[in-house]
């Protein structure tokens, strides 16, 4: 099944008395079940498509189709919906809230959002990832390797299509990047899960099953 399928998107920024071009007209499409790594230089606009292709910002052109619908004339409430229940997000901060512990906040996406059929059973992903002793720790309490552990299975809570990571492991040592990969592809053998991930690590990259590169506002696969 095709998961995502991003045709001709262009997105360009105001600076001075012009526009800053970023995106020029990339395309690509993405299966389920799959690692994809989008790589390129600093201020390539990795992020910026990032955020285009999870719907968290619109393009200037082009049309994105996820799990197989044109989300282009949807409303910022029909959107909003649809992002909650299909799409998770990793960030290079893990962006855990303080006051709520471990088990709070992998269950508060469940709670905002309903119930829903084929949500994944987060004691598993606890057991999976070696934190189900640590449920009833803060935020503070755990290492920087844990906290980002945590942020994967968080977005995984509502059983999304596709999760969307930017640099997830940007703030990780060696080891802990190790393990976080680790982690992405024991989900993607296990449940089938599809990852799209912008990153410089090499390492990480080199673990994907495909990888794009994106350079001068157009992308490659490589």
């Amino acid at each position: 099944m095709q998961i995502l399928k991003a045709t001709g998107i262009h997105k360009s920024f105001p600076i001075g008395n012009g526009r800053l071009e970023i995106l020029k007209g990339v395309s690509l499409d993405i299966e389920q079940g799959q690692i994809v790594a989008l790589t390129g230089p600093s201020g390539s606009g990795k992020s910026t498509l990032l955020n285009i292709l999870g719907t968290l910002d619109t393009p200037d052109k082009g049309e994105i189709k996820l799990l197989e619908q044109s989300v282009a004339q949807w409303s910022d409430e029909r959107l909003s919906r649809f992002r909650n229940e299909n799409i998770g997000f990793v960030f290079q901060f893990h962006h855990l809230l303080p006051e709520l512990t471990l088990w709070e906040n992998l269950t508060l996406p469940t709670q905002l959002g309903g119930a829903k059929e084929g949500r994944v059973d987060l004691e598993r992903l606890l057991d999976l990832t070696g934190l189900q002793d640590r449920r009833g720790h803060y935020p503070h309490q755990l290492s920087g390797g844990e906290r980002q552990r945590v942020a994967v299975i968080r977005a995984l809570a509502n059983g999304p299509g596709i999760i969307f990571a930017d640099e997830p492991t940007g703030n990780l040592d060696v080891d802990n990047g190790v393990k976080l990969m680790e982690l992405i592809m024991d989900l993607r053998d296990k449940q089938g899960q599809t990852f799209l991930i912008a990153t410089h690590s090499e390492e990480l990259a080199q673990s994907a099953d495909r990888r794009l590169f994106l350079n001068d506002g157009v992308i490659q696969d490589t």
